[in-house]
C-alpha cells in the first residue's frame, strides 16, 4: 500500500482517464478508481466500509425528488405542452428582432421549470423551433445554437436535478437553493435575449423580421393555453417558495399533477406511460450509479484529506482570492467540456467547497456558479451534450453550425457569472426572506 495521499490521487486520477478514454461508463470508470485508491489508502479494511457510505449517502429522504422529477418531464416531454409554451412566447414577442429565437429561448426557460433536465428543453422546443426558424429564413447557427443554449436553462432553473445532488453532497438545503437560483435564472434568461436580439438587430439578414402580427385576442388566447405549464410551476416551486411542502413533497405533487393532466387531455396511453415510466427508471438509474461512484470518491479524497491539503498550500502560495476564484472556474469549465454535469457536480464539489468556503464565499452562492458553470458545459465540445442532441433532432443542421452559434451563449454566461459575483444578494436575498417566513 502506498502511504503519499499525492501518489494516490495521482495513480487514482490517471485511472479514472485511462478507463475513460477506453469507454468505460462514468460511474464504472470512476468507481473502479475509487475502489483502488480506497485499498491503496486502507487496504481490506477500506473497502468493507463500503456499505456504511453508500448507505449514509443514499439512505436520503432528498434524493426520492431525483425519480420524481424526472418522471414529471418525462411526462410533459411527451404532451403538446412544449408547443403550446412555444406559440405563446412567438405570439408575445413577435416585434422584436429575431422573435424566434427569443421565443425558443423563453419556452425552453418555462418548459425547464418543468422538466429540470436541460436535454429534455432542448429536444422538445429544437424539434418545431427551429425547423420554423429556417423556414422563415434565419441563420441556422442562430437557430441551432440558440436552443441549444436556452435547453441548458434547465439546469438553473427550479427544479433542476443539478441544485439537488449539490444539496445532498454540500449537505445544504435544496428548497433554499431552488429559491436562490430564481433571480440568477432571470438574469441569464434576459441576458440571453438581449443578446439574440441585439444580434439581429444590428445584423438583420440573420433573422427576417416578422410579416405576421396578433391582437390582444390571440395573445390572451395563447396565455390561457398555457394552463398546464402555469399549473405545474404553481405545483413545484410555488409550493416549495409559500413553505408548503420539500422539495421532495413538491416532486410528488408535480409528478402526479403532470400525469393528471395528460390523462385529462387524452395524451396518455398505457404504450405511453410504459415508455415514460421506463425511460425514467433508466434516467434515474443512471444518476444514482454516478452518486453511487462519487460517493466513494468523496470518502477517498477526505480520507486522503486532499482538499486540507489543497487549501494550505492555495494559502501559502499568496494568491488572492478572486485569482482562485478565476482558477476555480476555469477548472469547472475545461472539467465540463470533458464529462457530463452530473459528474461535473458530484466529483468537484467535496474537493471545491472546502476550498470556497475557505475563501469567505457563501455554499449557497457558489452553487448557483458551479451550475452556470455546468451550463457552459453542455454546450461546449468534445461533449457539450445539447449540441449532439440539437443535431439528433434537426439533421439537416450541421455539428459546426450548431457549435459555432452555441458559443456566443458561453461568453453570456460568464457575464452572468460577473453581474453575480459582483453583486451576491441576488443569490442569497431571496433565500433569506422565504426562509425567515
Amino acid at each position: 500500500m502506498f502511504a503519499d495521499p499525492i501518489t494516490i490521487i495521482a495513480i487514482v486520477i490517471c485511472l479514472f482517464i485511462v478507463l475513460l478514454v477506453i469507454g468505460a461508463p462514468i460511474f464504472a470508470a470512476l468507481g473502479v478508481a475509487s475502489f483502488l485508491g480506497m485499498y491503496m489508502q486502507g487496504g481490506m479494511s477500506a473497502l468493507l466500509a463500503t456499505p456504511s457510505i453508500l448507505h449514509r449517502g443514499l439512505a436520503s429522504y432528498s434524493l426520492i425528488a431525483i425519480p420524481l422529477f424526472i418522471l414529471m418531464g418525462e411526462v410533459v416531454a411527451r404532451t403538446d405542452i412544449g408547443s403550446r409554451i412555444y406559440t405563446l412566447f412567438n405570439v408575445w414577442l413577435n416585434r422584436l428582432p429575431g422573435n424566434l429565437a427569443a421565443a425558443s429561448i423563453g419556452s425552453c426557460a418555462l418548459f425547464g421549470a418543468m422538466s429540470g433536465v436541460s436535454v429534455a428543453g432542448a429536444a422538445t422546443i429544437g424539434r418545431f423551433a427551429i425547423p420554423e426558424m429556417l423556414k422563415r429564413g434565419y441563420d441556422p447557427a442562430l437557430a441551432g445554437g440558440s436552443v441549444a443554449a436556452a435547453g441548458a436553462l434547465a439546469l438553473l432553473i427550479p427544479p433542476s436535478i443539478g441544485f439537488i445532488l449539490y444539496g445532498e453532497i454540500a449537505d445544504l438545503s435544496i428548497g433554499k437553493l431552488f429559491i436562490a437560483a430564481l433571480i440568477p435564472a432571470l438574469l441569464v434568461i434576459v441576458l440571453m435575449m438581449i443578446y439574440v436580439c441585439g444580434l439581429t438587430f444590428l445584423k438583420p439578414h440573420l433573422a427576417p423580421t416578422a410579416s405576421a402580427s396578433y391582437g390582444w385576442a390571440e395573445k390572451l388566447d395563447a396565455l390561457l393555453r398555457v394552463w398546464p405549464a402555469l399549473v405545474l410551476m404553481v405545483a413545484v416551486i410555488g409550493t416549495i417558495y409559500l413553505g408548503m411542502a420539500t422539495p421532495t413533497e413538491a416532486a410528488g405533487i408535480g409528478a402526479v399533477a403532470a400525469l393528471g393532466i395528460s390523462a385529462a387531455q387524452r395524451q396518455l396511453s398505457w404504450a405511453t406511460l410504459k415508455d415514460i415510466l421506463r425511460s425514467s427508471a433508466l434516467t434515474s438509474s443512471m444518476i444514482l450509479l454516478i452518486l453511487v461512484s462519487a460517493l466513494l470518491f468523496g470518502y477517498l479524497i477526505t480520507r486522503l484529506m486532499i482538499p486540507q491539503m489543497l487549501a494550505e498550500w492555495i494559502g501559502s502560495q499568496g494568491f488572492s482570492t478572486w485569482v482562485l476564484f478565476l482558477f476555480i472556474l476555469g477548472f469547472l469549465l475545461v472539467i465540463g467540456m470533458c464529462l457530463d454535469i452530473v459528474s461535473v457536480i458530484l466529483i468537484t464539489t467535496p474537493i471545491l467547497l472546502p476550498i470556497v468556503i475557505q475563501m469567505g464565499f457563501d455554499p449557497i452562492w457558489f452553487g448557483v456558479i458551479l451550475v452556470i458553470a455546468c451550463e457552459m458545459a453542455v454546450i461546449t465540445p468534445p461533449v457539450g451534450l445539447n449540441l449532439y442532441v440539437i443535431k439528433g433532432v434537426v439533421p439537416e443542421l450541421t455539428l459546426k453550425s450548431i457549435m459555432w452559434g452555441a458559443q456566443p451563449f458561453v461568453l453570456v454566461e460568464i457575464l452572468a457569472i460577473i453581474i453575480l459575483t459582483i453583486f451576491p444578494a441576488l443569490v442569497t436575498w431571496l433565500p433569506s426572506i422565504a426562509m425567515s417566513r
